[in-house]
């Protein structure tokens, strides 16, 4: 048993909580990254293709 922030686990629980940990840490940055160049900004671009299409 290893003593962790969580308690007492076995080290399979510890290496799942390492990693599900470096998973969260890595998915902060990628939205932090994505909202910094503009990934979510739906109004970002040219005009509205939907508007530009001709029937």
């Amino acid at each position: 048993m290893q003593h962790t922030e969580y308690g007492y686990v076995s080290p399979t629980e510890d290496h799942c909580y390492h990693d599900l940990e470096r998973w969260l840490a890595d998915k902060k940055k990628r939205e932090r990254r994505a909202k910094k160049h503009g990934a979510f900004n739906l109004h970002k671009g040219g005009g509205d293709h939907a508007k530009s299409k001709t029937l």
